[in-house]
């Protein structure tokens, strides 16, 4: 997961984030354009616009702009709105058109969400959708395709089953494991966007070392550098073997 941190001036909090904020959940948007996510974030940032939000997710990318311990005015729900004011705003690129670009920014997104509830130790929860707050149809091409199925996606990347589990398949690894290391065999490793393999998303080096947040569907959830740079991308192996 490649996550660019683009700095909002504080010359613009007065603006875009008046007031410091403790999250208490996640609110999910769909941009209603095809912009990217560095092109929403720039835009949101550089006008004077009151309308913020905390992060945009394409098909390739997470970008931030308004930190977490600030409020942004994306929920449509007030000065003192619950959504306004305790929500990290989350906005999903490319859904105008829609088609594959917007289902791979949705299940980006859906990853990146996984790992926000992980850092701030919430379940599933609390993700909520711009609706719940204000009532417009938003996200909305996220709920023309099903509400319940994007929150699927979510607890994929969580490890959550949807299904009950055989005595004979009691998961024993999962979220809650410490991040432990995965270490790749002689031959190059693909890396998938989910456990089902559909979608290969980049590849492992011979011997190529990186963390590992645990198995789930009996693949590694893994954490590896982009082509040796200091991007990081998320992904599901093959190989159980390499989890140290």
């Amino acid at each position: 997961m490649q996550i660019t941190n683009v700095i909002c001036p504080e010359s613009k909090y007065p603006i875009k984030c008046p007031y410091e904020m403790t999250p208490e959940f996640i609110v999910v948007h769909n941009t209603a354009n095809d912009a990217s996510a560095m092109a929403e974030v720039s835009y949101m940032i550089g006008n004077n616009n009151k309308v913020s939000f905390h992060a945009a997710v394409d098909n390739e990318r997470v970008v931030t702009g308004i930190p977490f311990n600030r409020n942004s005015w994306n929920a449509g729900d007030g000065g003192n709105g619950k959504g306004n004011r305790k929500g990290i705003s989350i906005e999903i690129c490319y859904s105008k058109s829609g088609g594959e670009r917007f289902e791979e920014a949705e299940n980006l997104a859906a990853s990146y969400i996984a790992y926000l509830l992980k850092q701030y130790g919430w379940g599933i929860e609390k993700v909520t959708k711009h609706q719940d707050y204000s009532g417009k149809y938003c996200p909305h091409r996220t709920l023309d395709l099903g509400w319940e199925r994007f929150l699927n996606k979510v607890k994929e990347h969580l490890g959550i089953q949807n299904q009950p589990v055989e005595s004979n398949q009691i998961i024993k690894e999962g979220s809650d494991e410490p991040v432990r290391q995965y270490v790749n065999g002689s031959t190059p490793e693909p890396i998938y966007a989910d456990t089902n393999l559909t979608k290969k998303i980049g590849s492992l080096n011979p011997r190529e070392t990186c963390d590992c947040f645990g198995i789930f569907n009996n693949r590694p959830m893994v954490r590896y550098k982009v082509d040796g740079t200091n991007n990081y991308k998320i992904g599901f192996a093959v190989w159980t073997g390499g989890v140290k």
